[in-house]
């Protein structure tokens, strides 16, 4: 087989797989433009006729009201993402930049607690949040959130500042540059494919987060989208058409944001691939 030949199965095969990945996609799409009935209809159609657009005016405006759950979701999933990069960088530079006894073993300690599900910890961190009396509060779902994902956030971003030259910092310090602004003009904007990944990272496990906020969120004001989406399983009936467009609606944020990012990702990826 000449080498054209090997790329045309090697696209082919590459296609089969995004169409298999894409499948679920286009199966809430098409859900969601349905009526109750016609998902039910035999055989299946993929484009309904017509397309239920109201089914998204419904939830979005209707008796769910899915927009408070979604403004929810991103005010809590942004500033995690924020709170979490805010401390997670200067953890990851000191474990970069400095040298000290346990500073490996802490590292693997980091990577170690992502091991654990929060259901094996949400006992203790329900305890935790009582106590400080932050149940029923963004507050106590945010500092949950940044607890989990900060130790994940820190590992990712040390592995990048570690391709970060040594010799650009000390250029700054011999311009007459702190170390706080050597961090932030120098350190901070080449680690920025990093800091991009540390905070999509975090934003999506606080978008996606489910157990947490069923645990500490009994205000139903207070709900994210992952919580409100149950809305749509009555008891004996699951009304498929309104859970794909309030799924589809929950699914555009992280779309959109990692469209924005994508750059950022594959700086990530170049720079890691040339040793100096």
């Amino acid at each position: 087989m000449n080498k054209r030949g090997k790329h045309l199965w090697v696209h082919i095969l590459l296609l089969s797989i995004f169409a298999v990945l894409l499948f679920p996609v286009a199966v809430m799409v098409s859900t969601s433009l349905k009526t109750f009935a016609g998902i039910f209809s035999w055989p299946p159609t993929w484009i309904p006729d017509p397309p239920q657009w109201a089914n998204y005016i419904q939830v979005w405006f209707g008796p769910y009201q899915f927009s408070a759950p979604f403004f929810n979701s991103l005010f809590i999933a942004t500033t995690t993402a924020l709170i979490t990069v805010v401390l997670a960088f200067p953890a990851a530079y000191a474990l970069t930049r400095f040298s000290f006894v346990g500073r490996r073993s802490l590292l693997f300690l980091m990577l170690m607690t992502q091991m654990f599900s929060p259901v094996i910890l949400i006992v203790g961190l329900y305890q935790i949040v009582q106590s400080l009396q932050l149940l029923n509060t963004f507050t106590g779902i945010i500092i949950t959130n940044c607890a989990l994902t900060a130790p994940m956030a820190v590992w990712l971003l040390q592995g990048y500042l570690r391709n970060v030259p040594l010799a650009l910092e000390q250029a700054a310090y011999v311009d007459g540059c702190s170390r706080v602004t050597g961090i932030l003009r120098i350190i901070l904007p080449l680690s920025a494919p990093g800091v991009a990944m540390a905070a999509i990272y975090s934003f999506i496990f606080a978008w996606n987060e489910l157990l947490i906020p069923l645990i500490f969120i009994s205000d139903s004001q207070l709900r994210p989208a992952s919580l409100a989406l149950t809305d749509f399983v009555g008891q004996n009936v699951v009304y498929w058409h309104e859970m794909m467009a309030a799924s589809v609606i929950t699914t555009l944020p992280v779309a959109i944001l990692f469209s924005f990012v994508q750059r950022f990702f594959i700086q990530g990826f170049m720079s890691g691939a040339v040793k100096e």
